[in-house]
């Protein structure tokens, strides 16, 4: 079907940004079997971010600077530029100290002390250029021409917001970019960078700087978690010892395009770019149910490394439906948020039951749990054997 056709579609049957995030998004139409031929996902974020009028958008592009890699082959021999330049930074302070310890390394607007470091621009793009070169979302990002533009548009977002570079951007960004690739050079990157823009104002503040993103995990997420269903949480913080910063880094920095198909993620950052709820609420929230529907799994996990295991190889037969998922996360938001604690307790148990169920009912009959933690653990030694033969 022709893209004109699908936009013409989708006009008519949304004629308003507010229906199309409450109807379309949060009530799965787009995704119902009738309606998915019609999806255009490039119209429908532009729809949403692009169409609100409630900022300025960036309309010109500036120019990257001739001597910069992206004008010439990304591994030339003939560059001599140090390790830093192209490696992540290293670090000042522990990933994993305390909150209090990491505020002493925070400026008054926010932001990490490192993000004020001088670096030059040339710097800059030779890391932008590159992350860009490993991109892997999608076979595009192989062409030079492809290369080029993201290079320009990571460029531009640096400058236009006066900010420093972050790896894990070009993934983020080329998420983007995907979306709007059918459309003409110029109006694609200008979609991309404003769209990528609204994104990040959200997102950099809370999962790109390193004390908010400790308080997050600590104070935001872990309280969710622990409120909705405390048996699981004391399961990992306390038998195991988990510290649940070292896992959701990853999850939180790339808004789970490391963990999941990304079919299945494009649909949850429908949701997430709707932005009827806090982004930092509906991640979280969507974070413990996508715990809750593998409690079976972490019960069966033997130490703090098979838990992480299991966190950063997320078992994709396990993924439940992901506009149910994002209508239960909404829901555990909104009794978060209105401070109705015994039923986000409630509603952690049914979720528990619900996806979990076989386990469910066996626990609930068992008055040894530390047998049936062990049985869990022999079947799942057992399924992880066989996986490898």
């Amino acid at each position: 079907m022709e893209n004109s056709s699908k936009v013409e579609h989708l006009i008519k049957r949304y004629g308003t940004r507010e229906e199309l995030a409450k109807h379309g998004v949060w009530r799965g139409e787009l995704y119902r079997a009738e309606e998915s031929s019609f999806m255009d996902r490039g119209w429908c974020w532009k729809t949403l971010l692009l169409g609100d009028g409630d900022e300025p958008l960036v309309t010109d592009l500036a120019i990257v600077p001739e001597n910069s890699l992206a004008s010439s082959p990304v591994h030339s021999a003939t560059r001599q530029y140090g390790i830093r330049n192209l490696t992540s930074e290293r670090a000042s302070t522990h990933p994993l100290m305390t909150i209090d310890d990491a505020a002493h390394t925070i400026s008054k607007d926010g932001d990490d002390d490192r993000l004020k470091e001088k670096v030059s621009v040339q710097e800059t793009l030779d890391i932008i250029e590159l992350d860009v070169s490993r991109l892997l979302l999608d076979p595009i990002f192989e062409s030079a021409e492809c290369k080029k533009e993201m290079v320009e548009i990571l460029y531009n977002y640096v400058l236009y917001n006066q900010t420093s570079y972050k790896q894990g951007y070009h993934e983020l960004c080329g998420a983007v970019y995907m979306q709007m690739f059918r459309e003409v050079p110029d109006t694609r990157k200008l979609n991309t960078l404003n769209i990528f823009n609204k994104l990040m104002k959200r997102a950099r503040s809370v999962f790109y700087e390193e004390a908010a993103l400790l308080q997050f995990a600590e104070f935001k997420f872990d309280r969710i978690f622990r409120i909705t269903v405390p048996k699981l949480h004391h399961l990992l913080t306390k038998h195991h010892g988990l510290d649940n910063a070292v896992w959701l880094i990853r999850w939180t920095r790339l808004l789970f395009l490391r963990e999941f198909d990304l079919n299945y993620v494009l649909r949850i950052w429908d949701h997430l770019l709707t932005f009827m709820i806090p982004l930092e609420d509906l991640v979280a929230c969507c974070i413990v149910v996508l715990l809750i529907a593998i409690t079976r799994d972490l019960y069966a996990c033997e130490d703090q490394g098979e838990v992480i295991g299991l966190l950063l190889h997320y078992p994709s037969h396990r993924l439940i439906d992901c506009v149910e998922l994002m209508k239960q996360s909404a829901s555990l938001y909104e009794l978060y948020v209105t401070k109705q604690f015994s039923d986000m307790e409630g509603l952690g148990e049914n979720l528990c039951k619900v996806h979990n169920r076989q386990w469910y009912d066996k626990q609930t009959q068992v008055v040894d749990h530390n047998r049936l933690r062990l049985e869990e653990r022999l079947k799942r030694r057992v399924g992880l054997r066989l996986n490898k033969n």
